[in-house]
């Protein structure tokens, strides 16, 4: 699987969409447009007019302005006047922060598992099955990183801790974005991923928590830095 963002020198195809009559326009157009960032169908580095978006949604360019507001706060666009707008860059150290954020938040969760005894391998077994399946049949990059952020953030989900959980997954979209940068980026990331989703669900399953949180400092740890060499 090649690099999504990698420059062939012609601009990306943007998927056709309608809007559901029940959805406020300027909502539907920052979600739609929204998603094509995070899975880098926009990659970073490109730009992107209203029009580009319009033509593809059949909406005005009134709401597509809205959007690319909202996505200029978020930090996802940078507004260029009478040009468009440009889609932001993923740096070494926005996924390095990240990762560090989430292995905060998920040895705590991995500690209360194995304390609390909480069976988690009905959920996170067929995940590994399902992110092997995918693999296996070459799929994307994004349905690869959906499914890893599923088994992570069952992890946090088994807590049952409410405010943890809303917490862990305001973080979704930037996880999304900066886990299709890595696993583009770092050759065999993507299946390493895998053999550590296994390593962390076996010591779950066995109560170990020493070797868990082992197996989650080298999954969100142990190669962010080799991320320097790749990225800005």
């Amino acid at each position: 699987m090649s690099a999504p963002f990698a420059s062939t020198g012609s601009p990306p195809v943007l998927p056709e969409a309608s809007r559901p009559a029940d959805q406020p326009a300027k909502d539907f157009v920052y979600h739609y447009v929204k998603q094509l960032i995070v899975d880098l169908v926009l990659p970073p580095g490109h730009i992107v007019t209203e029009m580009d978006i319009a033509k593809v949604t059949g909406l005005s360019r009134t709401p597509v302005r809205e959007a690319f507001l909202r996505l200029d706060a978020e930090r996802l666009l940078q507004l260029l006047p009478r040009r468009g707008a440009l889609v932001t860059e993923v740096t070494a150290r926005q996924i390095r922060e990240l990762s560090t954020t989430r292995l905060v938040l998920e040895q705590y969760a991995v500690r209360e598992i194995v304390e609390r005894n909480l069976d988690v391998s009905g959920v996170l077994l067929p995940l590994i099955d399902k992110q092997r399946a995918l693999l296996a049949d070459r799929a994307g990059y994004p349905e690869v990183i959906a499914c890893d952020r599923e088994f992570h953030t069952s992890i946090i989900r088994a807590v049952g801790n409410t405010e943890l959980t809303e917490l862990y997954c305001s973080m979704g979209d930037r996880q999304q974005r900066t886990g299709v940068v890595a696993f583009s980026v770092q050759p065999g990331r993507a299946e390493m991923a895998v053999e550590h989703h296994q390593r962390l669900a076996d010591a779950l399953g066995r109560g170990d928590l020493a070797d868990a949180q082992a197996a989650l400092r080298e999954h969100l740890d142990r190669n962010v830095w080799d991320l320097e060499r790749f990225l800005p």
